[in-house]
């Protein structure tokens, strides 16, 4: 797949984050993805939520992270 790795350079940073069984479940659900399809979607979704700087500020506060 070209292109899943745009905006990588050698001083990015990588957290490895597991994804729920049952959020997998629901994700599988809604398109047949491998793990690298999920990784690339889970990224995009990240990237779309943090464009929300109120919002993401406000579930930091409401889970208390």
């Amino acid at each position: 797949m070209r292109g899943w790795f745009r905006g990588l350079g050698k001083a990015d940073r990588r957290t490895v984050v597991e994804v729920r069984e049952d959020l997998h479940r629901e994700i599988r659900k809604l398109a047949l993805l491998n793990d690298l399809r999920i990784y690339v979607l889970a990224n995009a979704i990240l990237e779309e939520a943090l464009k929300d700087r109120e919002k993401v500020g406000a579930l930091i506060k409401r889970l208390k992270l």
